[in-house]
């Protein structure tokens, strides 16, 4: 008999609607937390009395949704972060007020949450990426794109064990294939935002402004010369994954991974790609494309690198020009080595703890599931 797990996910903007919706509809029972300060999906839904979903999720669902961290802990041990992570702290400071030695956290991209959240809790998890590419107006959620694969890998705290089990509940639970990886920052560096996001966003800066985002941001934004400012951050990446004893994919071989595509570059994947070519771009700048993805990705990139003693330039540069266009001082308030407690470890520490360990998670059934 099949057992029917439980969710709990915190976060009602559309990631998060989008996972619970497509949970659900897979046979998981699901409470949807909204902080009551950013009611406004939530409450468009509760006025509809479900969720109208079209794209490639077609039909009404009806969720349970909650302002009540409480309800969310106590419905469920694996709750599932799908907030911003430019949010997680503030979710972080709520969690704090319950017991969580027995609960399993994940969190939707990562960026390295699990180095900031001073939580006690039995695990934390991270993917590189959501499982959908999504939007949502008015309570109504326009599914993109869904992936076939995402990255995930737990913290490891020392010599501490992770049950099978948890594995396993994970494993079965989640709408998309799951690619285990070595480590939270190998997950990290396959969340290839930081590559397409801020270069498009900036090198299209006085296009978004002026039109107020009326172009298509892949199709029409993402040409051969932002192309080429993104291959050279991405080399960047890919060296900070061979210096952790990693061979990292590039960004193009990764979004294909992802989504099961075959484009041969960037501006190929830009013009062709369904989930892609049809996003409308932001109408200014005040996005999560900049907001999120320059300071809780590309600042971690930058230090690492530098950490590491690899030539960061291109990231940095990116990083300056972000804060040169918005005011923001990304290189401060961003996931910098002092706020994801590395600023004292050296060099060699660095890769003892993250670089790539072969271990092996085998579970009840008998089939090898991670590469921890």
């Amino acid at each position: 008999m099949r057992v029917q797990h439980t969710v709990s996910i915190v976060g009602a903007g559309p990631a998060g609607f989008a996972l619970a919706a497509g949970l659900q509809s897979n046979g998981t029972s699901v409470l949807l937390y909204s902080h009551p300060t950013h009611l406004r999906h939530a409450n468009h839904v509760r006025r509809n009395g479900h969720l109208r979903a079209s794209g490639l999720m077609e039909g009404s669902t009806n969720l349970r949704v909650t302002t009540d961290m409480g309800e969310a802990v106590a419905f469920s041990q694996i709750i599932i972060l799908t907030v911003p992570s430019t949010g997680q702290e503030t979710v972080v400071q709520e969690l704090r007020k319950f017991p969580l030695q027995q609960h399993a956290i994940i969190a939707i991209p990562g960026n390295l949450f699990s180095l900031i959240a001073d939580l006690d809790v039995g695990c934390i998890f991270e993917t590189n990426l959501s499982p959908y590419s999504c939007r949502m107006e008015e309570g109504g959620l326009t599914v993109l794109g869904k992936k076939e694969l995402v990255f995930i890998a737990p913290l490891q705290a020392g010599d501490s064990v992770i049950s099978p089990a948890i594995y396993e509940t994970i494993t079965n639970i989640f709408p998309t294939q799951l690619k285990w990886c070595s480590s939270v920052v190998e997950v990290c560096l396959a969340n290839v935002n930081g590559v397409f996001h801020p270069l498009m966003m900036l090198m299209n800066a006085g296009r978004i402004e002026s039109t107020s985002g009326d172009f298509y941001l892949y199709a029409d934004g993402l040409t051969p010369s932002v192309a080429n400012a993104m291959v050279a951050v991405d080399r960047v990446r890919i060296k900070i994954g061979e210096a952790l004893g990693l061979r990292l994919k590039t960004a193009v071989d990764i979004s294909n991974e992802c989504y099961g595509q075959g484009f041969g570059d960037f501006v190929d994947l830009a013009r062709n790609s369904p989930p892609h070519n049809k996003l409308k771009a932001p109408a200014d700048l005040d996005n999560r494309n900049i907001s999120e993805d320059v300071p809780d990705l590309l600042v971690s990139w930058c230090c690492l690198a530098e950490k590491l003693g690899i030539d960061a330039s291109p990231i940095r540069a990116v990083i300056t020009l972000a804060e040169m266009a918005t005011g923001a001082n990304y290189f401060e308030e961003g996931r910098n080595l002092r706020r994801l407690r590395l600023e004292d470890v050296t060099r060699e520490e660095l890769l003892e703890r993250f670089g790539a360990v072969q271990r092996n998670v085998v579970l009840s059934n008998g089939v090898e599931t991670c590469r921890l």
